[in-house]
């Protein structure tokens, strides 16, 4: 059985089947404690068996043998599964312990079989010449605790070692730093022009991605349709190219500060004048898109930075096109299949979810920017059912629960607003992002945030300078470029 679900482990990694990083660290222990299991079951059998017939010798010999065993899945762990030394450490401590603690569980449970134990034996190290038959394992546990020690130690060197040749690759004439973030398609690196010394952020479509023609096709469009919008609340693409490798990537700028739903987790919902002051960028930003026959269909909180730029605050930056749709009548090709549900179903518009030819155009980006906006006011989406399906069915049937009923400062002529862009049908909605900025600059708070606040408010928050990340890459406070 043991070496059947062994068998089945190890086919589930060849396959293709995508499994998550726990899942992978998961299927890691579960082979380790298999083996192991297995080892100490056969140890537990094989010399209670033997003691029971009085073949102490067979007893010894399948302990030593037990050992040798434990001291070879532990240096293979150690070298050549990737982990952490604290990761190393948990693992083959136990597994170093595991046999001692099996002849201790034996010698419980059979004190008469295994009274050998503690009969006098040949032992050269007393003056005497004779110590109890156990202590010949001593040597035995010496082994097993300098392997697992240095197995620990190794582990965290080839895991420095790793990260050295991962800060060192290039791409180009980009030299990678750490990992920003990761989605459904690839990695963002901080990254440095080499000849520049520019700071930027590299996104890597994933090498098996980069077989998958659709995947490839959509990868090349987020970067050309990205590229033709200029606006400085958009984020700014610089470069496109394939490694030696195969790997694509292409280069955009790097924004030090938060993404809004990091904003509002770690400091909570934000005051209503700031709420205004980020979505009016946001709004000014999607009229650019819009204007180019363009509809985002992923607006959220992850997909807006908040970033420190030239020395403004606050300036919102709207990320990741990778799911951008033509707008109806636009002559831009279909970027996805049609009835394909896309996007994040806690920020999708009615029409985006129940999908079925219903029309999905700038209306809809207005209906998830009003979904932002609840979440940046209250600290949570306007439906958060538990699941994806839970969530979409609210967003196309349940009422809206107006702001106010969280958060009794929410300006009632901005609750309006919100209101209004999280109407079921696309016809009470605003009609384009333009009409929205001008609402929401009408609101009473309007004025409340401007760029001193928003300065000061950062200097309280993270008091080095916007610029720090820029001159130190090797370790920046914090910062985005896609959400992937």
């Amino acid at each position: 059985m043991v070496f059947l679900a062994l068998a089945g482990l190890i086919a589930l990694l060849w396959s293709r089947w995508p499994i998550p990083l726990p899942g992978l660290k998961a299927l890691e222990l579960a082979m380790i404690g298999l083996l192991a299991g297995r080892f100490a079951f056969v140890q537990y059998r094989m010399m209670l068996e033997s003691s029971l017939h009085g073949d102490k010798l067979t007893a010894q010999l399948t302990m030593k043998n037990v050992v040798l065993l434990t001291a070879v899945l532990i240096l293979t762990y150690g070298l050549y599964v990737p982990k952490s030394w604290r990761r190393a450490a948990i693992v083959v401590g136990p597994l170093a312990l595991l046999p001692f603690a099996t002849l201790a569980v034996l010698a419980l449970q059979h004190p008469t079989a295994m009274a050998w134990l503690w009969q006098q034996g040949p032992d050269r190290t007393t003056p005497q010449g004779r110590a109890p038959r156990a202590l010949l394992f001593t040597f035995d546990a010496l082994i097993l605790t300098i392997l697992a020690v240095g197995s620990t130690y190794g582990a965290r060197t080839i895991s420095r070692l790793r990260r050295q040749v991962a800060e060192a690759r290039q791409l180009g004439q980009y030299r990678l730093g750490r990992l920003l973030g990761a989605g459904g398609m690839g990695e963002v690196y901080l990254a440095e022009h080499l000849l520049l010394k520019r700071p930027c952020a590299v996104k890597l479509i994933r090498p098996g991605e980069a077989t998958d023609p659709r995947a490839l096709e959509r990868f090349e469009r987020e970067v050309r349709l990205t590229a033709t919008l200029s606006h400085p609340n958009i984020v700014e693409v610089y470069d496109y190219g394939r490694a030696e490798d195969g790997t694509y990537y292409y280069v955009m700028e790097y924004l030090p500060g938060l993404s809004l739903e990091d904003l509002v987790q770690r400091h909570g919902p934000l005051p209503p004048g700031r709420v205004v002051y980020l979505l009016r960028q946001v709004c000014q930003a999607l009229s650019v898109a819009h204007a180019a026959g363009l509809i985002h269909r992923d607006i959220k909180p992850s997909n807006v930075i908040a970033a420190r730029r030239s020395g403004m605050d606050d300036v919102a930056k709207l990320l990741d096109f990778g799911l951008v749709l033509p707008r109806p009548g636009s002559p831009t090709p279909h970027l996805t299949g049609e009835g394909q549900v896309l996007g994040t179903p806690l920020f999708m518009a009615p029409e985006q979810v129940m999908g079925g030819g219903r029309v999905v155009d700038e209306r809809s980006d207005l209906y998830a920017l009003g979904a932002v906006a609840y979440f940046l006011l209250t600290g949570r989406p306007p439906f958060d059912e538990g699941n994806g399906i839970g969530v979409m069915i609210a967003h196309a049937r349940d009422p809206v629960v107006p702001p106010s009923r969280d958060r009794a400062d929410v300006p009632e002529d901005l609750e309006r607003v919100v209101l209004r862009c999280l109407a079921k049908e696309p016809t009470e909605r605003f009609p384009d992002a333009e009409s929205l900025e001008r609402a929401l600059g009408a609101c009473s708070c309007a004025g409340y945030w401007d760029r001193v606040r928003a300065a000061r408010w950062w200097q309280d928050a993270d008091p080095p300078p916007a610029d720090a990340d820029d001159r130190q890459l090797s370790r920046p406070r914090g910062g985005h470029a896609s959400d992937c």
